[in-house]
């Protein structure tokens, strides 16, 4: 979280490359909060924590996901550029089959954008991604995930079991 908000700082502040280079860093970041949210559930469930915590996680891992549904595309296309400069990147592959266009249109499609200071958005191809929305969304996955791992502490530290988390209560 620390990274997503020093980033969108960063990108609001800077500008030309230096703007564009942190704008392209919180869309990576956002894919490893929302992977730290995925590896929680995982463990929640494999330790037997209660309903109620496993299902918050997931509320907010599915809030995370609708709020910035774009997302995962934009970082799949910077994380595989080297696919997507070629036109053989997974969402170029499936237009083409999908859509019956050739591998030019589908580079085209899924090519270019950056960031807009002005309307603080980030595009890679057709996604985009509100710096806004993406720092409001990553604040709520990280409080979930925050009481969710107070309630894997509270499992295995018999002390914290009398004073298990809730909303209201972090310490």
């Amino acid at each position: 979280m620390h990274a997503v908000l020093r980033f969108a700082a960063d990108a609001k502040a800077a500008d030309g490359l230096e703007q564009q280079i942190y704008a392209r860093q919180i869309v990576g970041q956002l894919r490893l909060i929302h992977l730290c949210a995925g590896m929680l559930a995982k463990e929640l469930t494999r330790l037997g924590i209660d309903q109620g915590h496993r299902d918050r996680l997931q509320d907010g891992i599915t809030a995370f996901a609708q709020a910035l549904p774009g997302a995962k595309d934009a970082r799949d296309i910077r994380e595989h550029l080297d696919e997507y400069a070629r036109g053989e990147g997974q969402l170029q592959r499936r237009a083409m089959r999908e859509s019956a266009i050739d591998r030019l249109a589908a580079a085209a499609r899924f090519w270019g954008g950056g960031y807009d200071p002005l309307t603080e958005e980030f595009r890679e191809g057709p996604f985009v991604v509100s710096i806004p929305v993406a720092v409001e969304a990553a604040r709520l996955l990280q409080t979930a995930i925050y009481h969710a791992a107070r309630a894997v502490d509270a499992s295995r530290d018999p002390a914290r079991r009398s004073n298990p988390p809730s909303e209201g209560n972090c310490s």
